[in-house]
């Protein structure tokens, strides 16, 4: 199911770092239980100018037995004439194996790509060990930690003029790293949830040189199958592939239909 679901759908792309996660405390089920959601967002970017766009996200999951499995992807294309003025997107697929444990494992594969930002493809797969702690099912801190291949293809689309190199070729990046993030999150009324998680990932011959992200998520209930739910990323990258800007946000709101 997870194979057929990369193939057929093509985090958020809007940083290198996706937070894509799911937190359950109800009991294991032996019959497979699947939930998802649906959203259209309005959407606000920095990058070297300041972008306003809509996105559409799918995000389902599947619950059996111990296992946990999440898949994630979003497309977002603006057409400007004969060139494409902006198209990003990513597919993103979890597996946690006995996930309601304090200790267990969580494997992860993604594929994304972001022609505004130069970023012609990032493709990572990864291994972590996550801990979870909740407090009387209300709020609950995440931590992980783990190792993670990643595979980068960049052009110059976003560098300034002056930097750009003759001939301005492409720029392939593979590094074993280091991932890390913390993880809070809670409900903060009977219908509105918010989770904050800070992501710290960098090369193990460089640990001055990370990506850190901070994401901040939102959502409230306004009936029983739509919530309005409100996005935050931003993004410090000390050491780009090519010559960008290191500081890069991303807000969106938009409505999410549950099923």
């Amino acid at each position: 199911m997870l194979l057929i679901g990369l193939f057929l759908l093509a985090d958020n792309s809007n940083a290198q770092i996706i937070n894509i996660d799911k937190t359950d405390t109800s009991d294991y089920v032996k019959k497979a239980d699947w939930n998802g959601n649906i959203s259209l967002d309005l959407e606000v970017d920095k990058q070297k100018s300041t972008l306003f766009d809509a996105s559409n996200f799918l995000n389902i999951s599947l619950q059996k037995m111990h296992e946990l499995f999440i898949l994630s992807a979003s497309d977002r294309f603006t057409y400007n004439g004969p060139n494409s003025y902006l198209n990003k997107g990513y597919v993103h697929v979890r597996w946690r194996h006995d996930y309601k444990a304090l200790l267990h494992p969580e494997s992860y594969v993604q594929y994304q790509w972001d022609d505004g930002l130069g970023m012609l493809h990032r493709f990572v797969v990864g291994e972590n060990l996550r801990y979870n702690f909740w407090h009387h099912h209300a709020w609950g801190m995440t931590v992980a930690s783990g190792v993670m291949y990643e595979d980068e293809l960049w052009n110059y689309t976003a560098v300034d003029s002056v930097k750009i190199p003759v001939p301005p070729v492409n720029q392939k990046s593979q590094q074993i790293k280091w991932n890390n993030y913390l993880k809070l999150e809670g409900k903060i009324s009977a219908t509105s949830n918010i989770s904050m998680i800070i992501f710290y990932q960098a090369a193990f011959n460089d640990f001055l040189k990370p990506r850190i992200s901070g994401v901040v998520n939102f959502d409230t209930e306004i009936s029983k199958h739509f919530a309005l739910a409100i996005k935050y990323n931003g993004l410090f990258d000390a050491g780009p592939v090519v010559p960008i800007f290191k500081f890069y946000y991303n807000y969106s709101t938009g409505l999410m239909y549950k099923f």
